[in-house]
């Protein structure tokens, strides 16, 4: 799932599921922005979700603040800086170790630090944690996997994530513990990305895969090209200007109780604000 990166930069195709994971984050960037006044941003890691990875932070850049990107791959950090320059959008990308755990940054340098879907993959996710806590100024957000999403526990066998769902739930675990311990206090937290198709975590050709529908999944590989493509990307640049209206139709569950988000969102929010000497 995670080692495919580079097919998404070289189709640019990432499907409707994560087209539509991205607009919904600008909601959640659009009430950060008004609440807490967000100049500068730090999204690290900026790999863990499905599609181009390096993206999800291009609404702030539009929207007039700095961003600086950290990765730990450097033929990826490569690749991002080419879709960033493609789109002439600034952007400062530093390379980690792949520890997360001592990244070269002020303390409190950045107003907002936050990932989506990159805490679990990391072997020290708490290292990372305690780093953004240092960095950061005004208020750290992070999404994960939801661990209770009800087709994943459900259908876990079949798409092999029930060890990944397992991680979401100890990723919840680390984050507010973690965070807790640095001094930092929940504010928030709750459940997005609440399309009414179920969470495979996948694209659509791999669950095909999966379950043994291979051929399909060939036959609709061969048929992307740049106009049945879907990818944010095309949004960014004025190819698709409708692209935000199309997608965000499916969208009417984003406010639906809870309850029902908490079984059916694909991921789980937290938003954390600093002590108030930092503030």
């Amino acid at each position: 799932m995670l080692g495919n990166w580079r097919h998404y930069f070289e189709t640019r195709h990432e499907g409707l599921g994560t087209t539509y994971e991205r607009f919904v984050l600008h909601k959640y960037f659009r009430g950060l922005r008004e609440k807490y006044g967000i100049k500068t941003i730090l999204e690290a890691p900026v790999f863990g979700m499905m599609g181009v990875s390096g993206i999800n932070s291009m609404w702030w850049v539009r929207h007039g603040a700095e961003v600086t990107l950290v990765d730990h791959n450097r033929e990826r950090m490569t690749w991002i800086k080419e879709i960033w320059a493609e789109l002439s959008l600034k952007v400062h990308v530093v390379l980690d170790p792949g520890t997360y755990s001592s990244l070269p940054f002020r303390d409190g340098e950045f107003d907002l630090s936050w990932n989506f879907a990159a805490v679990h993959p990391l072997p020290n996710a708490e290292g990372l944690l305690r780093e953004l806590a240092r960095v950061t100024r005004k208020v750290i957000w992070i999404a994960i996997p939801n661990p209770v999403n009800l087709f994943r526990l459900v259908c876990g066998s079949i798409t092999d994530h029930s060890s990944y769902a397992k991680q979401g739930g100890v990723s919840s675990m680390i984050v507010a513990d973690a965070m807790t311990k640095a001094g930092w206090q929940l504010r928030e937290s709750g459940y997005l990305d609440v399309p009414p198709w179920p969470d495979i975590a996948m694209s659509r050709e791999d669950f095909l895969r999966k379950i043994g529908m291979t051929r399909i999944a060939h036959r609709l590989e061969k048929s992307i090209n740049s106009e049945s493509r879907i990818c944010i990307l095309d949004y960014y640049s004025g190819r698709k200007p409708r692209m935000k209206q199309e997608t965000c139709r499916y969208g009417r569950w984003e406010n639906g109780p809870r309850w029902l988000k908490k079984v059916w969102a694909h991921h789980k929010y937290f938003l954390f604000t600093p002590p108030s000497d930092r503030r």
